[in-house]
């Protein structure tokens, strides 16, 4: 059994306490709002970054798993770069440091062009948010033994917001590469990482996170449009081929016997779209 921190105990942390619970090690959550934590998590609901050492408990694992409240650099500074910094003092003077692993984005690769991007490809960021992940990913990895968990755009229950997109009859913008990684793959690849370090096993710097299956926005949206009965709203002459973003590929939880559930959006999004359209017929009613 292992002691295991999840701060940051959301829709993702709270999925991989779940599992981590289950499989018997005992888990401390921490969560800026509600007091709902998975049956066997010992929960603390507050502001990590007004916490004191005394609240955070000694553990051999830490999960730092931050949504940011905006999407501005102030906000994407205070809910990682400052938050990473109470665990490093916390954590700093342990006799053993714990394994820290770090849920980031793989928005630090700014290429742009079409490239193909993996574990191997340098991160250089092209945007202040993006920039800010890098230097939080680079504070912890020069205090603790750290993984960098780089997730591609997470979709999942409750996460509309493309599908909105494409309802609101608004015109499409340049079709680009899109990357993406259902809900239930990200836990089940946090998972998969936990019960590596718990074996005692080398990890990688930097893992990828993502369904394997680039694709062009334009391709999702029309399937989209299609399911739902949208109008498709594109305009200009740029053309169907994606001229940005990049296409991105991990190796390394592929080599370790990880399998995503949900290998493309057409499997993933099924599920959401009957979700959706449900909602929104008891919004009718």
């Amino acid at each position: 059994m292992a002691k295991v921190l999840i701060a940051g105990c959301g829709d993702l942390g709270s999925g991989l306490a779940a599992e981590l619970v289950k499989n018997g090690h005992q888990v401390t959550g921490i969560r800026r709002t509600k007091n709902q934590f998975p049956e066997g998590v010992e929960g603390i609901t507050g502001n990590l970054l007004d916490m004191t050492d005394d609240l955070l408990p000694d553990v051999e694992v830490a999960f730092l798993i931050m949504t940011p409240n905006g999407r501005d650099e102030n906000a994407y500074r205070a809910a990682y770069f400052e938050t990473a910094q109470v665990l490093i003092r916390r954590y700093k003077k342990m006799a053993t440091l714990p394994q820290v692993f770090f849920v980031s984005s793989t928005s630090v690769y700014g290429q742009h062009q079409g490239e193909w991007v993996d574990e191997t490809t340098p991160a250089i960021p092209a945007s202040a948010t993006a920039k800010i992940l890098l230097e939080t990913e680079q504070a912890l990895a020069a205090v603790f033994p750290s993984v960098t968990v780089r997730c591609s755009g997470i979709y999942g229950p409750g996460r509309f917001r493309l599908l909105e997109t494409v309802l609101s009859g608004k015109d499409w913008e340049a079709n680009s590469w899109t990357n993406r990684i259902h809900r239930d793959d990200v836990v089940s690849a946090l998972v998969t990482l936990a019960n590596i370090a718990f074996e005692g096993k080398d990890l990688p710097k930097q893992v990828i996170v993502t369904d394997q299956t680039p694709v062009s926005m334009w391709e999702v949206k029309l399937w989209l449009a299609t399911c739902l009965g949208a109008n498709v709203s594109i305009s200009g002459d740029g053309g169907f081929v994606p001229t940005s973003g990049k296409r991105i590929q991990g190796q390394y939880l592929m080599s370790q016997g990880w399998v995503p559930r949900y290998p493309s959006y057409v499997a993933g999004y099924h599920a959401l779209l009957r979700e959706f359209t449900a909602l929104q017929a008891i919004k009718t009613i």
